[in-house]
């Protein structure tokens, strides 16, 4: 399976149709079935599309299987989400 790479400008919050991406269509279905991503009505979420990114881009980069790299990518935001809310303690802390 060739991977395509996804270019679409877009703003946060903002839904893109799966036409408008350059990865064809029943590649994004699969991925719904597997719960890696929602669509609904043919959209795409833009959280939804940047997580798909970072699967690939992990899927390409260090050759982690689908599964594998949005485990990754769960655990990585996690962290990210934590480290937010360190940061966000410390500064109540500080006050």
């Amino acid at each position: 399976m060739k991977l395509v790479r996804i270019h679409c400008h877009t703003e946060a919050g903002e839904s893109i149709t799966k036409f408008r991406m350059e990865y064809h269509p029943e590649i994004l279905e699969l991925y719904q079935e597997l719960g890696i991503i929602k669509m609904q009505e043919d959209t795409i979420a833009f959280e939804d599309l940047r997580r798909l990114k970072k699967i690939l881009r992990l899927k390409r980069n260090i050759a982690v299987n689908t599964i594998g790299a949005a485990v990754i990518v769960d655990l990585l935001d996690k962290i990210e989400n934590m480290q937010d809310e360190i940061e966000s303690l410390r500064k109540k802390v500080g006050e």
